[in-house]
């Protein structure tokens, strides 16, 4: 009779709402962290696409550096002769 108790006992059918609470909980968490985390590379992929385009203008744009007289210097001062 014992034996009986006992596996009624360990299955029993009794909902518990804490667990359940905390399992929608975490896939709830889950989810948004999933969307933040898109949210984000497509933010990115914004951003890259953006410098590469602005770098694409500005690399047409360059001349060499000896043509505005920084020759060796690199801060525009020359060495004195």
């Amino acid at each position: 009779m014992n034996a009986h108790r006992e596996i009624k006992r360990h299955f029993h059918p009794r909902f518990d709402f804490r667990r359940a609470f905390a399992a929608v909980l975490a896939a709830a968490q889950l989810r948004l962290a999933a969307a933040v985390n898109r949210f984000v590379a497509r933010w990115l992929e914004r951003c890259v696409a953006d410098i590469e385009a602005a770098q694409g203008l500005f690399n047409g744009d360059r001349r060499a550096v000896r043509d505005y007289g920084m020759g060796g210097a690199g801060l525009g001062v020359s060495a004195p002769r």
